[in-house]
């Protein structure tokens, strides 16, 4: 009997992690800095300043999504960090790093994602990512530099 219902409560496991109700907290021992390295710097460049006209930066400009509604949500679900390997607590600990880092925004500037909250986010899939990105920007009060925008 109790080998029977093992796999259903796997199967249960499974299901509520992939809805963001239980985050997976498992780390995988590396720094932020290093699943920047293997996560996000192939596109992104190791600065942070993408490539103009098919790799947004975020040199100095991340920190803008957090100024409007639904961008904190976005640095999420943009594909590049919600379909990463990363566990939801590895990628909190990279956008707590990145954000100070490269996003122009002090250490103490914001309120630290956890891996609740990105599991949360990760379980409501973008479907528009550049219609979203768009509108977002679009709500920003001033252009900062023309990498970010449009």
């Amino acid at each position: 009997m109790r080998l029977a219902v093992f796999p259903v409560l796997l199967c249960t496991a499974a299901m509520a992690a992939h809805a963001g109700i239980a985050p997976n907290l498992a780390r995988n021992g590396r720094s932020a800095h290093v699943n920047y390295m293997t996560e996000c710097q192939g596109c992104h460049l190791p600065d942070g300043s993408g490539q103009k006209g098919s790799v947004p930066s975020m040199k100095g400009e991340l920190h803008r999504f957090l100024t409007v509604e639904g961008g904190r949500e976005f640095l999420v679900q943009v594909p590049g960090s919600a379909n990463s390997k990363l566990s939801d607590a590895d990628l909190a600990a990279l956008l707590n790093w990145l954000l100070p880092k490269m996003g122009g925004i002090t250490a103490d500037g914001f309120e630290p994602y956890t891996a609740e909250e990105v599991a949360l986010y990760r379980a409501q899939r973008l479907v528009d990512v550049t219609g979203t990105r768009a509108a977002l920007v679009a709500k920003f009060a001033q252009p900062e530099t023309s990498s970010v925008n449009r």
